[in-house]
């Protein structure tokens, strides 16, 4: 009884068609032809092939259905994607995570700390080499050797190839032959020249600094001027550090680079070097002396937004408030992304995206803020 129900076993499984227990594949053998099996969108017919029976190629089957999406009352997130909503800000200070100044104290001692801390490594063993004609102050010759190397050797650049010279001189004729006996070229040379005939009591390059002592002279600055003078050493080394960095691309209409930003912060550099050094005190003296180049130079500054200043000429002064606008700068990034802006400039990018890509503050949301608290600094808008 046992071997009949095993025969007609037998019998119904043959003519049952094969299910495969495993994925199929074109050419393996199979048990007996005509049976089929599925795998995927594919059928596959066991076919006998010599003696041997097996899986033919898989044919695509047709008029299959695809299956019906499940219905739900409440959409999956991956069937409804959505974007993430935009955060938004009660105002600027927010979204940058600053807070808005309530006082100058808190801008100009938040500016200086940071100056310090930044100021604090020495980052660079360049040499600064002070020739100065007889009969120059040697007050002077003081501070241009210790503010000049102060900068220097505080800031990080580029190394340069050769020690950096500052020519503190009488006359042009002097001055002529002082820069030719250092090994600058003619065209050096002819620059520096030109410099000094224009009357410029200082000017700075990025391979020497340049002081006209008879013009220091004339206006008795080195008394009149003190803040100004003391601060023009580290001033001018670091316009070198800027054309390090950016190249020379500032000129006197600031399409490249506006000038309240390539003077301000030379200001900025000049008066807190001279205040760490002890020349000039930085708030009493040096501070107090853009207040007063702001409050009594041409009106047009003081009509103007800190971004209308561009150009540098008889009317648009860019110095004082370029230097207020840097001091409000530093007060909340610090020295370093402030570098970074010439860093980003000197890989060809224009300003507002080199200002952004250096501090991480979008140009138009910075004049904004600015504008909201110059008046605070004391450098009102009228």
């Amino acid at each position: 009884m046992r071997k009949v129900i095993a025969a007609i076993a037998v019998i119904l499984f043959g003519l049952l068609p094969v299910q495969a227990s495993a994925a199929v594949k074109a050419g393996s053998t199979c048990s007996k032809a005509g049976a089929t099996t599925n795998n995927g969108d594919f059928k596959f017919t066991c076919i006998k092939s010599g003696k041997k029976f097996l899986w033919s190629s898989g044919v695509k089957k047709t008029g299959v259905p695809a299956p019906a999406p499940s219905v739900s009352a409440t959409p999956s997130p991956s069937a409804t994607p959505s974007a993430t909503p935009k955060k938004t800000f009660a105002s600027l200070w927010e979204k940058y995570g600053f807070t808005k100044p309530t006082s100058a104290d808190s801008v100009i001692n938040a500016a200086m700390d940071n100056f310090k801390n930044y100021t604090s490594t020495v980052r660079s063993s360049q040499e600064v080499k002070v020739v100065a004609q007889p009969g120059v102050d040697q007050q002077l010759v003081t501070w241009v050797q210790g503010g000049a190397t102060f900068v220097a050797q505080h800031f990080t650049y580029p190394k340069m190839s050769r020690t950096f010279v500052d020519v503190i001189a009488i006359d042009a004729t002097w001055l002529k032959d002082i820069y030719a006996k250092e090994g600058y070229s003619a065209d050096q040379v002819r620059d520096r020249l030109g410099g000094f005939n224009a009357g410029a009591p200082a000017f700075g390059g990025s391979y020497s600094n340049t002081w006209n002592f008879s013009a220091i002279q004339k206006s008795n600055a080195m008394v009149n001027d003190k803040a100004g003078m003391a601060q023009t050493p580290g001033h001018e080394f670091f316009h070198a550090i800027q054309e390090i960095l950016a190249g020379r691309i500032s000129n006197d209409t600031g399409s490249k680079v506006p000038n309240w930003f390539w003077e301000g912060p030379a200001m900025f550099i000049g008066e807190q070097t001279a205040g760490t050094l002890g020349y000039s005190d930085y708030v009493t003296v040096g501070r107090a002396s853009m207040l007063n180049r702001y409050r009594n130079g041409d009106s047009i500054n003081r009509t103007s937004t800190l971004s209308e200043i561009k150009a540098n000429n008889r009317t648009t002064d860019p110095y004082a408030i370029g230097f207020a606008g840097t001091e409000f700068l530093v007060s909340q990034v610090g020295i370093e992304k402030m570098l970074n802006v010439y860093i980003a400039l000197g890989r060809g990018m224009n300003f507002s995206d080199a200002f952004k890509q250096g501090t991480s503050i979008e140009l138009s949301d910075f004049y904004s803020m600015f504008e909201e608290v110059r008046g605070t600094l004391g450098f009102a808008k009228i």
